[in-house]
């Protein structure tokens, strides 16, 4: 024990150090366009890592094998920026790089498999030789960071940190620091491991947090060690440029601890912090669970709901009410669901073209999700009809090598319009979405942000359609002769709409019309970061604010540190803390509304145990409390912290829960009990406690 304290010392001073040298861009992300990178199929950009020295054997060079490395790496994205910056994506998010497993994880026949897509980690403080070179340096990394910053791009990492590889075979789960080993599972004297029985029930939060997956050394956030490695792995990245964080497999971590390494992040610099968590629809068990994860912590969530939407719309029979239903829901849902990351394939799922052999219908979804609201995700090769149909297309045939950069091919050309017409228009990239009409197989909407006004009307009907433009002309504000042109110069069969008149869309076709407007009304398109911390910097982008006007947050006027038409900088009030109305009123007397949530302090992981405590059928145990984290008071569920979880590794079974909490800040909370009717009871004397100024740490309560 006293080693390992030591050691932690180490890593805080390491951590605190890495503070100073942070070259990531802060932006408004809303008007990122993404461009997924499978970094180990895109291109070889140096020969000399395909079979390093260190893990011999695991490149294929005739790419034969589909699990073993096939030659791409950091050079090779770096040396194609330009042609991902000419496509109009102005961010990549590039899989795993961080040091995998050098011996294969071979498959039950025997057939080699190499841990090629980066989720097999050993050591997060290092670059794998694959993917750099055989120093495993970030030398590759800072060249590729560097150049992307140059072209103005942001670079997003993905950070695996649930888990590490196969704990059965191979390196059993092994652990490394900077090329110290510290621990396998096999071998956890540390307890850096859970040691819980494979996930059985996939809508259970504890199962979901502290079960294994896939057979994978699922790692133990609250443990002090793993804690703090994991955001100094995270920092570390962050201080080589990175400009986003990718938490894979964000359903399956201690969800209380990610919001902790958000806020560190975030603490650090503006920072995009992106949450993998699988959903199959707005209907799923945990989909409520998704919403308050994401409100609470300042997370973006990859949308796969609206993913889903989009692959079911437009596959033979589909419906494209399924996208109006998970949009509409969604809005209501999400303190800002502008933040949401939208796509329709990925690493993870069949290709678009696997599912829609029709072409036009796969450019008609590309243009829905670069119309619509949220932050874009273009999977590598989409541009270039990339898709392989071996076995439906599922992983890892979803992942097949790059074979083109032809700027001149017909889905490149077509994203190339999309990109230009969402990047020079703020409604498009930033504008609230509402549904104008949405049958079976027509879909019109409009995004608004202030007096910029776009509509998208989207037909997948086989013949000419006849739609009454009376409400698009009313959201353009077209005057009865008034003619708008497709945006899109009818590059999807679009066509223009004249004043009132009823418009003929012809099969299958997408028109864009935009609104003229010499108005510059004050609109609020993101704040960043999402949460923040008191007294610390917060930017609020968008259009409309003048040189001078004023800004408040919960009803208190605040000092701004600058203020240009486009962007209020600001400190987060001290005092007022939860999720926060904000307003700006610019010196036009225009005013915009949105929310921020503020956190009082750095946070802290604390697990609170409740033990010895009998509850009803139905009955769920929340904590009540003056932090942000426990709902600034608040007794509704969705503001509290909770429902607490039964300990199923304990004989007790006692109620528990990690909450990121204040460092060092005295806290006053009550636990309440909920069931579907509403509450049941809570404490009548709150509990009045310190929190510690070093997490993770446990707190236990009883009931009074």
């Amino acid at each position: 024990m006293k080693k390992q304290s030591s050691r932690v010392a180490l890593v805080v001073c390491s951590f605190m150090a890495l503070q100073w040298f942070s070259t990531a861009q802060a932006a408004d992300f809303h008007k990122d366009i993404i461009y997924q990178v499978f970094t180990d199929r895109f291109f070889n950009g140096r020969k000399d890592n395909d079979n390093p020295p260190q893990s011999p054997g695991l490149f294929d060079p005739n790419r034969k094998n589909w699990k073993a490395y096939w030659g791409g790496d950091l050079a090779g994205v770096k040396e194609k920026l330009p042609y991902i910056k000419s496509l109009g994506c102005s961010a990549i998010w590039i899989s795993p790089c961080i040091d995998n497993i050098n011996k294969p994880d071979n498959d039950a026949a025997g057939n080699m498999v190499a841990p090629y897509h980066g989720y097999h980690a050993r050591d997060f403080m290092r670059v794998d030789e694959h993917f750099g070179d055989s120093d495993m340096s970030f030398k590759d990394f800072d060249a590729l960071t560097k150049a992307a910053h140059e072209l103005d791009m942001r670079v997003f990492v993905d950070m695996p940190f649930n888990h590490t590889s196969p704990y059965n075979h191979a390196e059993y789960g092994a652990l490394y620091d900077a090329g110290q080993f510290r621990s396998d599972v096999e071998n956890d004297r540390n307890k850096y491991f859970h040691h819980l029985p494979a996930v059985s029930d996939f809508n259970d939060p504890y199962q979901l947090q502290y079960g294994t997956i896939f057979y994978l050394g699922d790692l133990d956030q609250e443990n002090q060690y793993v804690d703090t490695y994991l955001k100094q792995a995270a920092a570390k990245f962050q201080s080589h440029g990175a400009d986003g964080t990718r938490l894979d497999a964000a359903k399956h971590m201690n969800w209380g601890w990610q919001h902790s390494l958000a806020n560190s992040l975030y603490n650090r610099a503006d920072h995009l912090v992106l949450g993998e968590w699988w959903l199959t629809g707005i209907d799923d068990p945990m989909y409520k669970d998704a919403v308050k994860f994401a409100n609470k912590g300042g997370i973006s969530l990859y949308d796969f709901p609206l993913a889903y939407a989009i692959r079911k719309a437009f596959a033979e029979g589909g419906d494209l009410t399924l996208i109006d239903q998970v949009v509409s829901q969604e809005n209501k849902d999400f303190i800002d669901s502008n933040e949401l990351l939208t796509f329709i394939d990925n690493h993870d799922m069949s290709r678009f073209p696997n599912i829609v052999k029709d072409k036009k219908l796969t450019q008609l979804a590309l243009a829905t999700l670069l119309t619509s609201r949220g932050i874009p995700i273009i999977y590598y090769g989409t541009e270039q009809g990339l898709y392989d149909d071996t076995k439906g297309g599922e992983d890892p045939y979803d992942r097949p090598m790059m074979q083109s950069f032809d700027q001149s091919a017909e889905n490149y050309k077509l994203i190339q319009k999309l990109t230009a017409l969402r990047q020079t228009n703020l409604a498009l990239s930033s504008g609230q979405q509402k549904t104008l009409f949405c049958s079976k197989d027509l879909y019109v909407f409009e995004r608004r942000a202030g007096d910029d006004v776009a509509v998208v009307a989207l037909s997948l009907k086989q013949k000419e359609s006849l739609l009454n433009a009376a409400e698009v002309t009313t959201s353009l504000g077209l005057a009865n002769n008034e003619v708008r042109q497709d945006a899109l110069a009818g590059a999807l069969s679009g066509v223009a709409i004249e004043g009132s008149k009823q418009v003929s869309l012809p099969p299958q076709s997408l028109s864009v019309w935009l609104a003229k407007t010499n108005k510059s009304s004050a609109f609020i398109a993101a704040i960043r970061p999402p949460a923040a911390t008191a007294g610390k910097s917060v930017t609020v982008y968008g259009k409309g604010f003048g040189t001078s006007g004023k800004l408040s947050v919960a009803g208190e006027a605040l000092t701004t540190s600058s203020w240009a038409d486009d962007k209020i900088v600001f400190n987060a009030p001290l005092l007022k803390h939860g999720r926060l109305a904000l307003e700006v009123e610019a010196a036009n007397s225009s005013k915009a509304k949105s929310e921020l949530v503020v956190v009082e302090n750095k946070l802290v992981l604390v697990r609170f145990v409740v033990p010895n405590l009998k509850l009803a059928a139905g009955e769920r145990l929340y904590i009540s409390g003056s932090t942000s984290a426990l709902g600034a008071g608040s007794l509704l569920p969705n503001d509290m912290a909770g429902p607490m979880l039964v300990n199923q590794d304990s004989d007790e079974k006692p109620y528990m829960l990690a909450v990121p909490m204040p460092a060092g800040e005295s806290v006053e909370l009550k636990l309440a009990v909920h069931n579907d009717k509403g509450l049941v009871r809570a404490e009548t004397k709150p509990h009045n406690l310190r929190m510690p100024q070093l997490g993770p740490s446990v707190i236990t309560m009883t009931w009074q």
